[in-house]
């Protein structure tokens, strides 16, 4: 099995896929709702619609793919017309072309309107009339389901980068064209979320409603491990290894393969039935330590990208401050000498290259395996005085193996205790989790306690005491029922002084009815996914169950 195999790259995502089936089936039944897949390179976009594309099957659909990803307007204009006849004929059963002209001579008894708007486009792209190819090559889609009667799914992927082409009004003609085809459903990618969405509501303003954004998120802690199973079937990893391993990948399923494929490498070498802290450790080195590993290399070109001109120096020097925990303008700017101003239009250009994201007032770096390359690899380089191989490959192992031995020991506390330390760490920041905006009170003291939930029941809870009142916070990693919610309330009336403020962390979520009483009740609903921002957002390793 090869890593370009669909069956392979594809893991998780039913949902998703779930979704797009449904969209492009609606469409059949003249119900059209357009989608916009967002998420982080690497997340698994393009694994999921390999996916989608190769299980989907309805003669009456056509799914045309369009990479737009570092591709110029001569590859768009090519693929789209060539893609177009070359599924049709698909479709027919009929013998298939790569070359336009045989493609174009194989369709033009069955389709001769659609073939000679294509013949017509070519003769357009060589008089070098950009904008009237564009338009074209768009009106071709409704010309192309009438005639051939049939429906018609537009994947473009990376579609931001249209505005590159040398087309006037790139995404108001596409808007106009999008709002006039009925048979046609566009499906757009991007992997720069804050671009996207700003296309999407500006200069796409009049279809925003009729895109549904679906955020591509990392895999959770469960679905990494199952992405690990599937890959290492037959090798044995303890829970820890695999706990790490998710944690330190961030949940990129890109990353968790490669590594997986490494580790069986190192396996097979090493005549081992199961995986161990030291081979963990090479395969870690190989790919990420080593300048010609898979992952170094990718990350040492990122950075050479970002880096380039004037400011190549601040902008690598700011990368290195957000990997040391600098995530406030001010920390990060007194680590760097540098006046605010300056760190701040730094910080705007990794926003827009999608490198940084934006919480409140803190920047994160994004990747997490990019930032503890930068941390541990990348600075380490910029700093070595002594080139000796050998000594930054030793300290690079040490710290893995320091790393391993730390996330075993965290994990191994009990959820209050972790809970606890993070509410050490709030300082009055205001943070967006799950859409919401909570302030965060900078707490004096924090007290454990048990609440009765009937008979030989209780939960853990904290008590945190803040210059704003008091705050319950509690605990439950099993599912919230409503009566839990109501043994909770008669409990919380015995309390004096009452708290201000009630969180409920439930690490298994809450059952319709109880998720209903909460709300009523002003409850703070903090789930596995937002308790993991906040460690995210603090630097701590994720929650692991």
């Amino acid at each position: 099995m090869t890593l370009t195999d669909s069956d392979y790259n594809f893991f998780g995502r039913r949902q998703i896929l779930d979704v797009l089936n449904k969209r492009v089936l609606g469409l059949k039944d003249g119900y059209r709702q357009n989608l916009a897949l967002v998420g982080s390179r690497y997340v698994g976009k393009t694994a999921l619609l390999e996916r989608f594309t190769a299980d989907f099957e309805d003669r009456d659909v056509v799914i045309l793919y369009l990479n737009l990803e570092s591709r110029d307007f001569a590859y768009f204009t090519r693929q789209f017309s060539k893609g177009l006849l070359y599924h049709f004929l698909k479709k027919k059963n009929l013998p298939l072309q790569e070359d336009l002209k045989l493609l174009c001579e194989a369709c033009r008894p069955l389709i001769p309107t659609t073939t000679a708007a294509v013949e017509s486009i070519q003769t357009l792209f060589k008089e070098g009339k950009s904008n009237e190819v564009y338009a074209a090559l768009l009106n071709l889609s409704e010309t192309f389901c009438q005639e051939a009667k049939k429906s018609l799914v537009l994947i473009l992927d990376e579609f931001q980068n249209l505005e590159n082409f040398p087309v006037t009004n790139v995404f108001v003609e596409l808007g106009k064209r999008i709002m006039t085809q009925k048979s046609c459903l566009y499906i757009t990618t991007s992997s720069n979320g804050l671009q996207a969405k700003t296309i999407l509501s500006e200069k796409l303003s009049l279809l925003f409603g009729n895109f549904e954004i679906i955020e591509i998120t990392p895999f959770d802690l469960a679905t990494s491990q199952g992405l690990m199973d599937h890959n290492l079937e037959g090798i044995k990893i303890g829970l820890h290894l695999k706990n790490f391993l998710a944690d330190f990948t961030g949940g990129y399923p890109l990353y968790i393969n490669m590594l997986c494929q490494e580790l069986i490498c190192l396996t097979a070498l090493h005549r081992q039935g199961e995986i161990y802290a030291p081979i963990l450790t090479q395969a870690i080195e190989n790919l990420v330590f080593n300048p010609w590993g898979v992952v170094s290399r990718h990350f040492e070109l990122t950075v050479t990208e970002l880096c380039r001109g004037k400011a190549s120096g601040s902008l690598c020097s700011l990368l290195v401050a957000l990997a040391e925990g600098k995530h406030r303008i001010g920390d990060a700017a007194q680590y760097l000498s540098l006046k605010p101003s300056l760190v701040t239009q730094r910080i705007n250009s990794l926003l827009e290259a999608d490198i940084v994201e934006k919480n409140g007032n803190y920047y994160h770096i994004k990747d997490k395996l990019f930032k503890y390359w930068i941390k541990y690899v990348y600075q380490r380089r910029m700093k070595a005085i002594d080139l000796e191989p050998g000594k930054s490959r030793k300290m690079f192992k040490e710290e893995i193996n320091k790393r391993v031995n730390e996330f075993q020991m965290v994990s191994r506390k009990d959820l209050s205790l972790r809970i606890m330390d993070l509410l050490h760490k709030f300082d009055e920041e205001a943070f967006e989790l799950g859409g919401r905006r909570y302030k965060l009170s900078a707490f004096k003291d924090i007290a454990p306690l048990k609440l009765r939930l009937g008979a030989g029941n209780f939960l853990d809870a904290l008590l945190a005491s803040s210059s704003e009142g008091q705050w319950l916070i509690v605990l439950k990693k099993d599912p919230v029922l409503e009566h839990d919610l109501s043994a909770l309330a008669q409990e919380i009336k015995k309390l004096s002084p009452r708290p201000g403020r009630c969180v409920l962390v439930s690490l298994s979520g809450l059952d319709e009815s109880a998720k209903v009483r909460a709300l009523q009740d002003k409850w703070w609903i903090w789930n596995e996914g937002e308790v993991n921002t906040l460690m995210h957002l603090y630097d701590e390793p994720y929650l692991t169950r």
